[in-house]
C-alpha cells in the first residue's frame, strides 16, 4: 500500500475517544503493495492501537485493536517469531518447580 494512503488519514480515528489521530505519530510497522501495518497513540485519551489495512477488490479494509504496548515496544516485538509450543512447555516445567517470590523469578529468568 505505498505509504499511507493521504485520503485515508481523515478517516483514522481513536476508537475510544474519537479523536482524529496525529499522521505525523502513526509507526509504519510493515507494509507491501496491498497491505500496511500501524502502531497509532492517541496523544488524547492515551490508548494506543494496531490497525491493519488492506486492499481487495471491494476497496481498503482495516481491523484494529487496542494494545498496551507503546511505539518502542511494538518495534521491537512486531514481526518477531510466535512463541512455540515448546517454549510454552518449558515456562510451564520452570514456573511448576520454581520456589520463591516474583523478584527472584524475574532475576533467574534474565
Amino acid at each position: 500500500m505505498a505509504h499511507f494512503p493521504e485520503n485515508l488519514k481523515p478517516l483514522i480515528r481513536c476508537p475510544v475517544c474519537q479523536k482524529r489521530y496525529d499522521p505525523a505519530k502513526v509507526v509504519l510497522l510493515s507494509e507491501d503493495d496491498r497491505k500496511t501495518a500501524l502502531h497509532i497513540a492517541c496523544e488524547s485519551c492515551g490508548i494506543s492501537s494496531l490497525v491493519f489495512l488492506s486492499l481487495g477488490k471491494a476497496g481498503a479494509v482495516s481491523f484494529g485493536m487496542l494494545t498496551d504496548l507503546d511505539r518502542d515496544e511494538v518495534r521491537s516485538f512486531y514481526g518477531r517469531e510466535p512463541i512455540s509450543a515448546d517454549d510454552e512447555i518449558s515456562a510451564y516445567r520452570f514456573f511448576r518447580e520454581f520456589r520463591g517470590g516474583a523478584s527472584e523469578c524475574f532475576r533467574e529468568i534474565r
